[in-house]
């Protein structure tokens, strides 16, 4: 219940925020506006939008508060937004980089289900996409010994192919709906989409995977 608590606090705030940036941009007769902490721009004349985008909001400030509580005393605060991720990642300390990463990796998973810090610092230090000058940091592999993270991608972001591959078995699953109840033109434009998210992410052999699905 506490937790719930919590949460509806931090909803009534972001939402208070998200009003007074509407309204501002509204002032200004602008079209776009960027989130509150996150600074994710999106349309204000999207209505539609705005509920998904403060409970985003919502999930990464409820991802720093347990951030706080679980993090080496060390470390700042969890960065929410891709400034922020990058400052941290260019940086000089190798430590405060590797908050940036994790900040940047929550993000890619919506501030849902992710492995820890420790495991996530631990799996960068594995990983041959890290730079050099942080995975060889004497200090960081005494604190984070290397143990190989499943599902690390070369962003260093975790869970991104498995979440995308749940997407698109989804939209083939609307594609042969779509076709079987006639909309075609419907339908081929679900699979163009299929094809694009495939050409640009995924290796040859969930290209023939996918191909293998539309052949069906």
């Amino acid at each position: 219940m506490q937790n719930n608590g919590r949460f509806q606090r931090i909803e009534r705030h972001v939402v208070e925020l998200f009003e007074a940036r509407r309204q501002a941009a509204n002032a200004a007769g602008e079209d776009f506006v960027s989130a509150p902490y996150t600074e994710e721009r999106f349309s204000i004349r999207r209505d539609s939008l705005f509920p998904f985008v403060q409970h985003q909001v919502c999930r990464a400030l409820v991802a720093r508060a347990s951030f706080q509580v679980t993090a080496p005393p060390w470390a700042p605060e969890l960065p929410l937004s891709s400034t922020e991720f990058e400052k941290m990642i260019g940086g000089k300390s190798n430590k405060i980089a590797l908050v940036g990463y994790y900040g940047r990796s929550l993000a890619c998973a919506n501030w849902g289900f992710h492995p820890s810090f420790y495991d996530h610092a631990c799996g960068l230090m594995a990983s041959e996409d890290t730079p050099e000058r942080i995975r060889t940091d004497p200090e960081l592999l005494r604190e984070f010994p290397p143990r190989k993270l499943p599902g690390l991608d070369q962003s260093l972001c975790w869970g991104i192919y498995a979440r995308l591959l749940d997407t698109m078995q989804q939209l083939i699953r609307v594609d042969e709906h779509w076709r079987y109840c006639g909309l075609t033109n419907d339908a081929a434009w679900v699979r163009s989409i299929i094809e694009r998210i495939g050409r640009i992410t995924f290796s040859q052999s969930l290209q023939d995977f996918l191909n293998h699905e539309f052949d069906r």
